[in-house]
C-alpha cells in the first residue's frame, strides 16, 4: 500500500484536479476495496456500483476533502457506510419495520395508542440507526436479516463470541437508553426465535 507521505501527496494532487493522483488512488484501492465489499454483499455488480460511488463521490468533493486518518481507513470506512445504507433500505428491514408496526398497531383502542404506537417505532429505528457501525452492522444481520452467529461471524470477519457480545450490548443499549420494558421484550421475543 501507500506511505502516509505518498498518501499526503495524493490528497495534495486531488484537491489541484490532478487526474493522475486520482488514478494512483483508485489503482491502489479498488480491487482491494472491491473484494471487501464483495466479501459482504456477495454481490458483484453492487459491489461495482458502490465501488464507482465512493470514487466519483471522492473526485466531486477532492477541493473539499478532509481526510484525517489513512485514505486507506477513510475508503473503508466509506464502504461500510454504504454497506449499512443498503441494510437499512433494504426491503426486509422494510419488511420487519411494518410486520412490527403492524404487530404494535394491533387493536389499539384510541388514536392516543396508535400516536404512541408509531412513537415506539421510530424510537426503535432511531436506537438501531444510533448504534456504533460495527454493533449496528451485527444486529441488522442478527435481528432483521435473521442470519445466524455463525454466519455473521464468516461475514464480519470476527470470532462468534465476539458477534454474540456485540448483540447483546446492542440488545442492552436498547433496553438501558431507548425502550421501555415492553416494547423490548416484544422486539426481543419477535425476532430472538425466529
Amino acid at each position: 500500500m501507500l506511505t502516509e507521505c505518498c498518501e499526503k501527496e495524493i490528497l495534495e494532487g486531488l484537491k489541484k484536479n490532478n487526474i493522475s493522483a486520482f488514478n494512483t488512488l483508485y489503482s491502489n484501492f479498488s480491487k482491494p476495496l472491491y473484494i471487501y465489499l464483495l466479501q459482504k454483499l456477495k454481490d458483484s455488480e453492487l459491489c461495482n456500483d458502490i465501488l464507482q460511488d465512493i470514487f466519483v463521490n471522492i473526485w466531486e468533493k477532492r477541493e473539499s476533502l478532509n481526510i484525517n486518518t489513512s485514505l486507506k481507513a477513510y475508503l473503508y470506512q466509506a464502504a461500510r457506510y454504504k454497506i449499512i445504507d443498503i441494510y437499512r433500505n433494504d426491503v426486509k428491514y422494510q419488511r420487519y419495520l411494518a410486520d412490527l408496526a403492524g404487530y404494535l398497531m394491533v387493536d389499539p383502542s384510541s388514536i392516543t395508542d396508535r400516536i404512541d404506537n408509531r412513537k415506539k417505532l421510530q424510537e426503535i429505528e432511531t436506537a438501531v440507526n444510533n448504534m456504533p457501525e460495527r454493533m449496528r452492522e451485527i444486529f441488522i444481520l442478527s435481528r432483521f436479516e435473521h442470519q445466524t452467529t455463525r454466519d455473521i461471524a464468516t461475514k464480519t470477519n470476527l470470532s462468534p463470541q465476539t458477534v454474540k457480545n456485540q448483540i447483546s450490548k446492542a440488545l442492552r443499549l436498547l433496553r438501558v437508553n431507548y425502550i421501555s420494558v415492553d416494547i423490548l421484550f416484544l422486539f426481543t421475543t419477535l425476532f430472538l426465535f425466529k
